[in-house]
């Protein structure tokens, strides 16, 4: 049972700070990232974004992406009597759209996360692997294929550089189209940096991408993979693991020590393959959880 005390409100920016912390020992992610979620037009904060203050500290927090299929909540508690207030909010809203399935997920040591969705009869349906490597001296050689040059992407490039996304992760499992708007705006909070951005060229149109951070929140030394897509026509002929090899060694040269990325561990184009013949291995996993509810609507 939530304190006597506990408030489900809206998000305010002075919160970001508060918010992250939630987060930290299971998730890399600083208050600028949060705030950038506040920003991004594909939400709605006075409706997608709840925290809940206990005596005038916030101890929980929770944004919803309501989609035709189903309903993403992403979340984070001190303990489960927040986490149930939470995700009662988050079922109700699904209910009041007439939204039959909600998806959410356990984050490595999410304790509070795995208790309350179990609760609640969510049931695990699917994995995601975050997947390191070090930067020394057993890096691979790099090799490209035939015709192709690599450079950094340039400005005014971005739609392409999306549609490239979006056409490689349409093969993936519960693929969601992102609108353009959408996925500039997650890189507008001072992550995006158009000398990590690398395009493999060919023919004189991009043929793939690797999109790079220097450093992933909340872990020092980590560079960050945050996009790996090649053009269909392009897949098994050496352009990805050419991309990934060129990341790792432009990562090295500006002092990073590992990079990291985040992958799909059914992802049915042999992505975790290629990774793994990269030499990066398995660091943590993700649990996605889903609940089929009535597809009555709330009062």
């Amino acid at each position: 049972m939530s304190s006597s005390a506990d408030v489900l409100r809206v998000p305010r920016a002075e919160d970001a700070e508060a918010i992250a912390a939630l987060f930290a020992g299971s998730r890399s992610l600083d208050a600028r990232e949060v705030r950038s979620w506040f920003a991004n037009p594909a939400f709605d904060p006075t409706k997608d974004f709840r925290v809940v203050d206990r005596d005038g500290e916030v101890i929980a927090y929770a944004d919803v992406h309501p989609e035709v299929d189903r309903l993403t909540v992403d979340w984070i508690a001190d303990d489960a009597a927040a986490g149930h207030v939470l995700l009662d909010w988050a079922e109700n809203r699904a209910r009041t759209e007439a939204i039959e399935r909600v998806v959410t997920s356990a984050w490595p040591r999410s304790d509070v996360i795995e208790s309350v969705v179990k609760a609640r009869s969510f049931a695990p349906f699917r994995t995601s692997l975050e997947m390191q490597v070090p930067l020394d001296d057993s890096t691979p050689a790099l090799a490209w294929p035939e015709g192709v040059s690599v450079r950094t992407v340039r400005s005014g490039e971005e739609r392409e550089v999306h549609a490239i996304g979006e056409e490689a992760f349409a093969d993936g499992n519960d693929f969601r189209p992102t609108p353009f708007e959408e996925w500039t705006a997650w890189w507008d909070d001072g992550r995006k940096r158009l000398d990590l951005w690398f395009a493999a060229e060919a023919d004189g149109s991009l043929a793939g991408v690797a999109l790079c951070e220097l450093e992933r929140g909340g872990s020092p030394g980590l560079g960050w993979l945050e996009t790996l897509a090649v053009r269909r026509s392009w897949r098994r002929r050496g352009l990805g693991r050419g991309l990934l090899l060129h990341s790792f060694r432009e990562l090295s040269n500006l002092g990073r020590t590992a990079v990291g990325l985040s992958v799909d561990s059914e992802n049915p184009t042999g992505a975790v393959q290629l990774y793994e013949s990269v030499g990066m291995r398995p660091v943590s996993r993700r649990v996605l959880y889903e609940k089929r509810l009535s597809n009555t609507r709330a009062l």
